[in-house]
This record gives structure tokens, sequence and C-alpha cells, in this order.
């Protein structure tokens, strides 16, 4: 890339507010996600550096910990707290505050990507109108758009991961090798910190660029390269998880649980996971739209045939180390593949296809010119559209708003089983039943029950509190595991489903008589577990069907709510 001057530097910050601006839209959708680990950022600020869980490397804790900070100036400056307690007191009366904060931290990571489109790009020495084409779907990326509304570490990764592909490229350009060496070992550093499976395409990665060293510089500086990049990497891992060093034998059993979590046999067969990936990849919210798609798998042949391309090898070794990755991922997961598991390999693949197309905008015959732009405009297009699907869901009106106003004027004087989310409040006594289940099922598993802090406990119900206690649950992953034959050390929500808990007679013989229902559809006849699907069909077939509720914003986990009457079943 030529001296990165003014003209570049206010097209990064164009983008970069772009970017930040889509992805801070519709921060507040309505509801919390169940993968946020804000209180785990809460306790970091009390000095507690082990996070609940070590599903994922703590690295996001400590950076969610300090957008807690930067809250709390700015609530003393603006008078919503006037102390440390008092921020406190807010946290437990209504966390609301505290769950934007954290978005916005994975916002502003999140809207780097685009900024990195563009350098990328330019560092292939593509035109500043080509890049910024690229730099635009960087920003538009519909589902970095959507993954930037939920506080964890994948906006984070993908951007990470395109900070590991911009700062190789400049590594094999610039002569200033142990500077971008550095930087290469950061980005690492920083990927693997957001989610150590990112590793799956880091080692390909890794192997190929030190082949295309070898064969540039020589043997001997490669492995110096290389070398500087992993001591650096294997120096600042810990350090930026310092938690799970800490805490590291807990770390090991979580990873177990996860391999659990994430290893799917089942009936489908071994290419479950290969077709359900492509299908996956052309969807336009959470895939790379069909367009980018399409020349994410052309990319070799568009690579090796582009005019005038600079670093056709590193952009085929990226390339070839995201499939090396993506496919692996795919074959150990199966069919269930969640939305977030492959934000950072569709980022790559993004950017790829794009600057293969860009480079036929500029320098291929006239025809392929005019078909390139046409696919690259197409592509650009999609993502828009994406974008505008995801933050339309963002905006709506959460389902549960109707949910809630229906219950509260038609049954308050129920016992409700939900498995909705509710935002109004809750009776003493209906949290006492969940919380004497937690410590049921830890004195089962011979475990420490997860700590309440004091203040999350109920000792007043407030005015219109409803009788509803949770529906139980089992994380996603582990719906097949037997009660008995874990196969791991069973840790806190870990435990598989309680057999005795899904049948209708245990609730009613508590009072529950209205049960709410989501996602029957599959839930009932479509997901494991055999236990579960029955318990559901049996409602369907024996109780009332009082209402229906239909979802606003299925992208953000909505889904139809049905709620029954069982005070009259058999």
């Amino acid at each position: 890339m030529k001296r990165f001057g003014k003209t570049e530097a206010l097209t990064c910050l164009a983008l970069f507010l772009l970017a930040l601006g889509l992805r801070l839209t519709g921060l507040d959708y309505g509801y919390f996600h169940g993968d946020e680990r804000v209180n785990d950022a809460a306790k970091v600020l009390t000095g507690q550096l082990i996070p609940g869980q070590h599903f994922y490397p703590p690295f996001i804790n400590y950076l969610n910990a300090v957008a807690l900070v930067v809250l709390f100036a700015v609530g003393m400056v603006a008078g919503w707290w006037d102390s440390a307690g008092a921020f406190r007191d807010q946290y437990f009366a209504d966390p609301t505050a505290f769950y934007m904060a954290t978005r916005a931290m994975t916002a502003l990571w999140g809207a780097g990507m685009a900024v990195l489109f563009f350098l990328a790009a330019r560092q292939l020495r593509l035109k500043q109108r080509s890049a910024i084409a690229i730099g635009l779907l960087g920003a538009f990326f519909p589902l970095a758009v959507f993954m930037a509304h939920i506080s964890k570490g994948d906006a984070g990764l993908a951007t990470a991961m395109m900070a590991c592909i911009w700062a190789m490229l400049m590594r094999m350009d610039d002569p200033r090798h142990g500077r971008w060496d550095l930087i290469l070992g950061l980005s690492v550093t920083l990927a693997l910190s957001f989610k150590h499976s990112a590793i799956f395409v880091l080692l390909p990665m890794g192997l190929g660029w030190l082949a295309l060293l070898a064969q540039q510089e020589g043997t001997g500086a490669a492995l110096k390269s290389f070398a500087r990049v992993f001591l650096l990497t294997a120096g600042l891992w810990p350090i930026f998880n310092i938690g799970a060093l800490l805490d590291f034998q807990n770390f090991l059993e979580y990873q177990r649980i996860q391999s659990v979590m994430s290893v799917q046999g089942g009936t489908a067969g071994p290419w479950a996971g290969i077709t359900t990936l492509i299908a996956r990849s052309f969807e336009t919210a959470f895939g790379m739209t069909s367009a980018m798609a399409l020349a994410a798998i052309l990319s070799p042949f568009l690579i090796l045939t582009a005019p005038r391309l600079s670093q056709k090898g590193s952009l085929l070794v990226i390339w070839l180390a995201l499939t090396i990755g993506t496919l692996a991922t795919a074959w150990i997961t199966g069919s269930r593949q969640p939305e977030h598991l492959w934000i950072a390999n569709f980022a790559g693949y993004l950017f790829v296809g794009a600057v293969a197309l860009a480079a036929y905008v500029e320098s291929g015959p006239r025809l392929s010119q005019h078909l390139a732009a046409s696919w690259l405009a197409v592509g650009l297009g999609l993502s828009i559209w994406g974008s505008v699907i995801v933050l339309t869901q963002a905006t709506a009106m959460p389902v549960q708003v109707a949910l809630d106003n229906y219950l509260a004027e038609n049954h308050a004087d129920r016992r409700i089983l939900t498995a909705a989310a509710h935002r109004i409040p809750q009776q003493k006594e209906a949290q006492a039943v969940e919380l004497r289940r937690i410590e049921r099922l830890a004195r089962k598993y011979k475990i420490d029950a997860p700590e309440v802090a004091e203040d999350r406990i109920i000792h007043t119900s407030a005015e219109g509190a409803l009788f509803y206690v949770h529906m139980p649950v089992v994380m996603y992953g582990l719906e097949s595991v037997d009660d008995g034959q874990e196969g791991y050390d069973v840790k806190a929500h870990t435990w598989p489903l309680q057999a005795e808990e899904w049948q209708r007679s245990y609730w009613m013989n508590q009072g529950f008589s209205l049960f709410v229902v989501q996602d029957f559809a599959n839930y009932a006849h479509r997901f494991e577990s055999e236990i579960r699907r029955q318990f559901l069909q049996a409602l369907d077939r024996d109780c009332a069907e009082l209402r229906r509720f239909d979802p606003s914003k299925p992208l953000f986990l909505e889904r139809e709510v049905r709620v029954y009457d069982c005070a009259d079943a058999s």
C-alpha cells in the first residue's frame, strides 16, 4: 500500500463510523441473551478474575469490565448514580444499561472489521474505489451486524481474524519484519483470546505463511519470524486470560463439556455437517449471501486467473486455511451449527472473494470487468438487504411485551411454568422454587451450587408480580446426554434433562396448571430429547391451547409462543 495519507485516514474513519452505527442500531432489542456473561464482567470489577464458567476464554469479561468502568464514569457525570454503591444497586434493580455498555464494546470491536477489509485490500494494491467497496462489504456483513448485538466474543473474533490476515499481508511486503511479526503475534493472541477454536484456521494459516516466507526469504528468516509470532502469543495469551490460568484444571474440565456439546453423532451421517455448512453459507442474514458464497467457493480459480493481483500465494494460503478449518469444524459439529459458529470464517471468505472479484473489475477483459462489477454490486446489495433484515428485527417490539400483558390481564392468579423470557416481576415464592431446584441438583451431582448474590434474592414481591417458574432447560448440545451417563464432570447448569421434571404430574402436583411453550413445532417433533418431545406432545393433546403469539424477531431467538391451560386435563 502507498503511504497512509489523509484520504486513507478519512476513509477508515468513515467506514468505522458507518459500521459502528449499524452495530449500535437496535442494541436494546428488548431482552438479554443467554450467552451474555455480564455478571462475570461485573465480578471482575470486584477483583474476581476467574469466571463462573470456562466455555470461552475470559478475555471478553475483562474487556466488558472496561466498558462497565466507562459506564460508571458516564453515569456519574450524567447523574444516573452518585456512588459505587448506587452503581451496584442499579445493576441488581435493572441491568439494562450494563448490557448496553458491554454490547457497545462488542460493537466497537466488530466495527473494526470494515477498516481492516479496506486496509488489507489497499495492501493488495487495489484502487481506492475497489477497496472502499470491499470495506463496505465488511461494514454491512449481516452476520457481523447481528453478532455485534450480543455481548460475547464472536464479533471480536471475526475482527481479530481479519487483523491476522491484514498483518500477514503486510508482513509479506514490508521489510520491517520485526514490527509486523509483533503485530501478527498480537492479532493471533487476540483471536485465540476471543475464542480458542480459532486455532482450526490459524494453525494451517500459520504453516502456510511459514512456507511462503521460507520461499521468499529463506528458511532461517522464516523460522525466526514464526518463532517471534509464536513466542509472543504464548507469552500474551496467559496474561490476557489470566482467569483460565488461575483455574486451569476447571478450565480443562469445561473443555471436556464443550467437546461433548460440539461433537455431534446421530443418524444424519458424516456429511451432514458439510451440507449444512453449504446451505448456511448461502443465507442472506446468517451466511455470506448467495453472491459472495459463490465467490468464496470459486476464489481459487478467480485468484489464479485474475490479472495483476498482488500476493496470489498469500490469498491462496488464506483460502486454504479457511477451508481446512471450516470443513474440520463442520465435520466435528455435524448439522448442529449455531449462527455464531462461522462469523470469522465467513468474514475471511468474504474478503478473499471480494478481492478476487475486484481484481477482475480493475484489470480484466472488458466483459469480465462488467461481470465482476455486477457480481460485486449484487453481493454488496444483498449484504445491505441482510443488514436491513437484522436491524428491522432488532428494533421491532419484542413478543414478550404482548405475552406479559396477556398473562397479567388474564392469568395473574395462576401458577405458570414458562419457557419464554419475561420482564414482568416474579413473585418471591416462584423464585424460591427455582433456587431450591438448583440446590437440589447441585447436591445430586455433588458440586457446589452457584453463588447467588443477596441482591438477586426477592424478599418482597413487587406489585403486579406473577407466580412463574422457568421451564427446565439443558445447555445447547447436551440435549442427548442421559442422566447418569454424562461422560464429563457435571458443572452447575450443565446437568442433563431430569426425567421427573418432564412429567406433567410433577408440576400439576405443585399447583402449576398454565404452561407457556416456546417453539413448539421444533421442540415437540424435531429437537432432542425424547422425554421433552413426549411432554410437549402430551400438553398439546390433553390441554386447552389458549393463545399463540407470533415472533417479531426470530433472528434474535424469538419463536412462536403457545399458552396451554391444563387445569381440566386428565
